[in-house]
């Protein structure tokens, strides 16, 4: 049918005709069920064979997705399209099939990809992209979806929003990060044109989504300040999902801790992929700060840190400050954040990182940056000490012995216990895309589309 590898999932979705949903903690009941396509981006840790960890936010969001559909019993199925770079052509193929799921896989040359990151002078993308999108637009047709939802956004999801803007699909998208601020604070990576023309492709979003969702009011205003302001009246704050009673009993279960630090040091854990939005040069900067003080404070990470980097003098430095743990499963983690004395996360921009989550299910401290999505609720409810601007080492190093050994309010705890619940999110998720599909069926997000394209029929004649 197709050919290829990818960043796509796509889920079908069988949902209720009388479309009943409520966003609490139940699950979603009616009488009877009719097939509800929902296209969406996955990764390739969402496959039903794969055996790597899942890491980030969207990733964890769709694996999250797919368990509370099995596990509600709500007889859904989907179909997945994972999206990666390749060599020569734009490739489609179908890679995995049952009775409840089925994955395709879209392979886009790298240097076309570069044509847009690295561009020499502002250009349509649209022409750039034809042929991945395309590619996109078949599967649509083919698949039918009634609404597509875009599990975060970047270049690749543009893609797949162009191709249902061209077939006339509505479109629900999910804010799991800000693209532009990324561009920001990666911008040795790019061209002064990429960077132009990508802030731009952001700004589609905004323009073509039926609704735009938001992890956190934080990052809604920032969007709404720093790439377009748009209709507030399509947009919607839905937290992010998290299954407390699951992680909770995943180190529980365990006759024995992985980690066995010595009760007499303070033990501070950030658990953050090796990249410049995480500030892993605060860390050392601050690990360093601490070991000059002589405080009994011990850093350690878990991270992936690239090959290509581990003879780098920044990974020696980081090393002899920070020891570092190699990336855990869920059970890992869960255990991890109960053996460390304090979690740290010191981000650039960070909208809802899930390791705020897992600390509160376990109740480890957790102390942030300002940059972090929770900062208005960690304010909010008297946790505003665990708040610490990192970019003073030595004031930081003071403000986190502040908190040191101190629990974090029951306010703080509750709050998110509560919406951050994943079977409320995901029934919330549920309504937005039986909403998505009704309105495009009456006043229809495909409409326009569709009226333009009779118009050139019968004008063409």
């Amino acid at each position: 049918m197709f050919n290829a590898q990818g960043n796509v999932l796509v889920f079908l979705v069988h949902v209720r005709s009388d479309m009943s949903f409520v966003a609490s903690a139940t699950s979603i009941t009616s009488s009877r069920m009719d097939l509800m396509r929902i296209l969406s981006n996955g990764f390739p840790t969402n496959l039903p064979d794969s055996e790597t960890i899942s890491q980030g936010g969207p990733a964890n969001f769709a694996r999250l997705f797919i368990n509370y559909i099995i596990a509600s019993h709500l007889d859904h199925q989907w179909v997945g399209v994972v999206m990666e770079r390749g060599s020569e052509g734009a490739h489609m193929k179908e890679v995995f099939a049952s009775n409840f799921r089925r994955y395709f896989s879209l392979e886009i040359p790298a240097q076309t990809l570069r044509d847009i990151t690295k561009a020499k002078k502002v250009s349509d993308p649209t022409q750039i992209l034809a042929e991945p999108i395309a590619l996109l637009v078949e599967c649509i047709r083919l698949q039918k979806p009634d609404v597509v939802f875009l599990n975060g956004f970047g270049l690749l999801n543009w893609m797949l929003l162009k191709a249902a803007e061209e077939v006339g699909v509505p479109v629900v998208i999910q804010h799991a990060g800000i693209w532009t601020k990324e561009l920001d604070v990666h911008q040795d990576l790019y061209s002064e044109h990429g960077r132009a023309m990508m802030e731009q492709m952001e700004k589609d979003s905004t323009r073509v989504a039926s609704v735009e969702v938001f992890l956190n009011r934080w990052s809604r205003d920032y969007y709404r300040l720093r790439v377009a302001s748009g209709d507030v009246r399509k947009t919607e704050v839905v937290p992010l999902p998290f299954d407390f009673e699951t992680f909770r009993a995943l180190s529980m279960q365990k006759d024995t801790s992985l980690f066995r630090f010595r009760k007499a040091e303070k033990h501070i854990g950030i658990i953050a992929r090796w990249d410049d939005i995480k500030n892993h040069d605060a860390i050392v900067a601050i690990a360093k700060e601490a070991h000059t003080r002589g405080l009994p404070w011990r850093f350690h990470a878990v991270v992936e840190i690239p090959e290509k980097m581990q003879s780098s003098e920044k990974v020696r430095e980081y090393k002899e400050y920070v020891s570092v743990v190699d990336p855990l499963d869920r059970a890992g983690v869960s255990d991890f954040c109960r053996s460390v004395d304090m979690l740290f996360l010191p981000s650039l921009f960070d909208v809802s990182p899930t390791v705020v989550l897992e600390a509160m299910a376990l109740d480890t401290p957790i102390a942030i940056s300002p940059n972090v999505g929770y900062v208005q609720d960690f304010l909010e409810t008297g946790a505003g000490e665990w708040v610490i601007d990192v970019s003073d080492a030595a004031h930081a190093t003071e403000a986190l012995a502040l908190v040191m050994g101190r629990s974090m309010p029951e306010m703080l705890k509750q709050r998110l216990f509560e919406i951050h619940d994943h079977r409320a999110v995901f029934d919330r998720y549920l309504e937005l895309f039986a909403g998505a599909h009704v309105r495009g069926l009456s006043l229809g997000a495909a409409f326009p589309i569709l009226w333009r394209q009779e118009m050139q029929r019968l004008f063409t004649r």
